[in-house]
């Protein structure tokens, strides 16, 4: 019975290589463990055991399934030929992939004319995006930058904008500070994060295979001397396409970030916030203390009020830049009409404005602050918006031994004790 079965075995086997040439299986990393005949193209199989498929047919991910996909691979004499790939992965009981099992067969010459062959790297893709969704990537991409302000909210748009045509997870880092993630949308594989501390100077793309994960990751340094890094995985191979769409994708976002970083530095060295052509902290600090002089020789007093705008930073991400924009503009020019052409407006955050004003007393505060608390912040976009306005106060008398900071904090205190007992002005209860 075991001799008729082993002739029986041998029977099927001569069957089976009449119609493909080789056999094979693989474990879950793509690893070859079984391959058979023995020789193959005039050369021993044998050698091929425990290493990647790709070392046989470096063009395609054998864990997917294939029918009959033509695939182009170089004989141990350095002749092309192409050859017929079938496989089909198995599962275990949990879905997870643990091996594939598939066929080889080569095809004539004449029939391997036919088959274009294929002139992207290894990892090339076997059906690439067309050119047209590539642009409309980066135009999507482009939008996203432009509608946030903030450089984290951008990026989280961008990443998301690129991640979906492309099916793929992503992350972004900052590689200047450890593991410093400015976007993930999903946790990173372990067997990326040791590759990320590799060569941690060297820019441009890189592919290669990490489990059954195909990973490209792209690196741009900016001007303040860190480096943005691009991480994507998915478990088909990239195209060049693909890596040219990401690749200009990671320069934007560095740009952008770079842009960011410039900017922040202009705003710290200047006495003057760009957006909204006001004083910044550091400029109304020079002004006060100019002023402090001049009115302490004439013996006036004068009065800082801290505004909030509360709902003014968030119009930018409900209803877009440039109704952001507006809205900024025309809270400006209220506050401009509420003191005079002479005082002095600045902005110290996003939605808070102080102003100072030259020779007010507690009770020509206190007036000023009745009106312009009146009607709050209304908003002429469309659809128009009617923002609240808080105050905070503090009272400078003449020869007070006080400085910027002192003033300030007694006024944003003013202006949140205002806010706990739901009033929409306060003068600092402290004497000064």
């Amino acid at each position: 019975m075991l001799a008729s079965t082993l002739e029986s075995r041998e029977r099927w086997r001569s069957l089976l290589y009449q119609a493909v040439d080789l056999v094979f299986e693989t474990d879950n990393r793509g690893r070859i463990i079984l391959i058979s005949p023995e020789t193959w193209l005039g050369q021993p199989t044998t050698s091929l055991i425990g290493r990647s498929f790709s070392a046989l047919c470096g063009t395609v991910d054998v864990l997917r399934p294939h029918t009959g996909t033509p695939v182009q691979i170089t004989t141990p004499q350095g002749t092309p030929l192409t050859v017929i790939l079938s496989s089909c992965p198995f599962t275990d009981n949990e879905g997870r992939i643990t091996g594939t099992r598939g066929t080889l067969k080569a095809v004539s010459p004449g029939l391997s004319s036919t088959v274009p062959t294929p002139a992207a790297p290894p990892e090339a893709a076997p059906n690439p995006l067309p050119e047209s969704d590539g642009v409309a990537i980066l135009a999507t991409v482009t939008r996203a930058l432009r509608k946030a302000i903030v450089p984290r909210l951008a990026s989280a748009a961008a990443m998301e904008a690129l991640l979906a045509p492309l099916s793929t997870e992503g992350a972004l880092l900052d590689t200047a500070v450890p593991k410093s993630l400015l976007f993930s949308s999903s946790s990173l594989p372990e067997d990326i994060e040791p590759l990320l501390a590799t060569q941690p100077g060297q820019t441009g793309t890189t592919t290669f295979r990490a489990g059954t994960c195909h990973v490209m990751i792209c690196r741009e340094n900016i001007r303040s001397l860190k480096q943005l890094c691009l991480v994507l995985w998915r478990p088909e191979p990239w195209s060049p396409q693909d890596r040219q769409i990401c690749q200009t994708v990671c320069s934007l976002l560095a740009g952008f970030w770079e842009l960011d970083s410039i900017h922040r530095r202009i705003l710290t060295d200047s006495d003057y916030d760009i957006s909204s052509n006001l004083l910044n902290w550091n400029g109304l600090k020079a002004e006060i203390e100019r002023r402090a002089r001049r009115l302490d020789q004439e013996s006036m007093a004068a009065t800082l009020i801290i505004a909030r705008v509360p709902g003014l930073t968030e119009l930018s991400r409900t209803r877009g830049f440039e109704a952001g924009e507006e809205a900024l503009r025309q809270c400006v020019a209220l506050l401009r009409t509420a003191v005079r052409p002479t005082d002095a407006i600045a902005r110290i955050s996003n939605n808070t404005f102080a102003l100072w004003m030259d020779g007010g007393d507690r009770f020509a505060a206190a007036e000023r602050a009745e009106r312009m608390t009146a009607h709050g912040m209304p908003i002429l976009i469309d659809p128009p918006v009617h923002l609240p306005l808080q105050l905070g106060l503090v009272s400078r008398e003449a020869n007070a031994d006080e400085t910027a900071e002192s003033l300030l904090e007694r006024g944003i205190q003013a202006l949140q004790e205002g806010v706990a007992e739901n009033r929409k002005w306060r003068f600092s209860h402290e004497a000064p």
